[in-house]
């Protein structure tokens, strides 16, 4: 994710009502959870 996108996500979740804690363990799973890519 690039910093644009990190901040465009913590704006949404805040909206929800997430706390600092939660938006953190979603960021890390996202950068720790990438989908393989697929080879042909």
């Amino acid at each position: 994710m690039t910093g644009k996108e990190v901040v465009n996500l913590i704006r949404k979740l805040r909206e929800k009502g997430l706390n600092s804690d939660e938006i953190l363990a979603i960021i890390e799973y996202i950068e720790t959870h990438d989908p393989k890519e697929q080879e042909n």
